[in-house]
């Protein structure tokens, strides 16, 4: 019988030793232990990716709205300085020919294009893909006497961009005529 009280009270003490255990505040909060080495929220390949294709995409527009800009002043008789800092090889080449034809036949365009979408394609660090849709439909060429030929497309193109030095330029391109984008 002794043996059943001695084993209710070391019970009981055990349990209120736990109860207050666990209901008196420590005086000071334990910290929580922070990692040894921050977690990015974008790796090093991430940046340089993103910060690629931003830069691509910037070479994009830009001659884009450079082109269209001689374009509508007429063509030239070479590719402006604009053009050669954003775009090299057959890119190039494709859209020196189409602002000399202009120049050649004293056309214009009026309107503007709309760029719908620029997404990112394949990468390396020396080369990318843009894939793009762009809109010219309110576009018009006109010939020297005003008159207007042609409708405006809407075409999807897949535009390899290549590092060039510091600087990334348009320089292939792949596209199609579509319904919409």
């Amino acid at each position: 019988m002794l043996m059943g009280k001695l084993s209710r009270v070391l019970v009981t003490v055990t349990l209120v030793g736990l109860v207050a255990g666990g209901c008196t505040p420590s005086a000071e909060p334990t910290p929580t232990p922070s990692p040894t080495s921050p977690s990015p929220t974008e790796s090093d390949l991430e940046r340089q990716q993103r910060v690629d294709y931003e830069a691509a995409e910037k070479a994009y527009r830009t001659f884009r709205a450079e082109y269209r800009r001689v374009q509508h002043r007429g063509g030239a008789g070479r590719a402006t300085e604009m053009m050669l800092a954003t775009a090299g090889g057959p890119y190039l080449a494709e859209f020196t020919r189409a602002v000399q034809a202009y120049a050649g036949l004293e056309n214009h365009e009026e309107g503007s294009e709309v760029t719908v979408y620029v997404k990112r394609g394949g990468y390396t660090p020396e080369a990318l893909t843009l894939d793009v849709c762009e809109d010219d439909r309110s576009v018009q060429v006109l010939d020297k006497a005003g008159h207007s030929f042609g409708p405006g497309e809407i075409r999807q193109i897949a535009i390899e961009v290549r590092k060039v030095g510091a600087a990334w330029k348009l320089w292939a391109g792949k596209g199609r005529k579509v319904k919409s984008c």
